[in-house]
């Protein structure tokens, strides 16, 4: 009977283990999905503002490009500036498309990164 009662207790001192292991690990993840959201919503507001900059940059340069447009004398020199401000734009849409990936690119890594480690080890091996 000693037996069977060290049995039961022993199941119960590991169930309760067990369960203890369990909470705690719930409430780790619970932890690292609201830090996880947290980065989110960091990295995604770094985002939008790259890509208003971007935006906003590039309004004013069309309307930088129609007043030196309006004041071309000639069409030489019309088709001078046109040649120059196309140039210019291409350049700044590449930065501009490099810096969004990059703001992109660190909002999923950043994001992510607290969902990405720890799981797991807290059970340890099954016996």
């Amino acid at each position: 009977m000693d037996e069977r009662k060290s049995a039961e207790k022993r199941a119960s001192n590991a169930a309760r283990e067990t369960a203890a292991r369990a909470s705690e690990t719930a409430r780790e993840a619970a932890d690292r999905v609201q830090e996880s959201s947290l980065k989110a919503t960091e990295g995604f507001r770094d985002y939008q503002l790259k890509v208003l900059s971007a935006a906003q940059a590039n309004v004013n340069a069309i309307f930088e490009y129609a007043q030196d447009a309006l004041q071309a004398q000639s069409m030489s020199e019309l088709m001078e500036l046109s040649a120059t401000h196309s140039r210019r734009q291409l350049e700044t849409l590449a930065q501009q498309s490099r810096e969004i990936a990059n703001a992109a690119q660190k909002l999923a890594t950043e994001s992510a990164r607290p969902l990405t480690g720890g799981f797991g080890s807290q059970f340890g091996p099954m016996s």
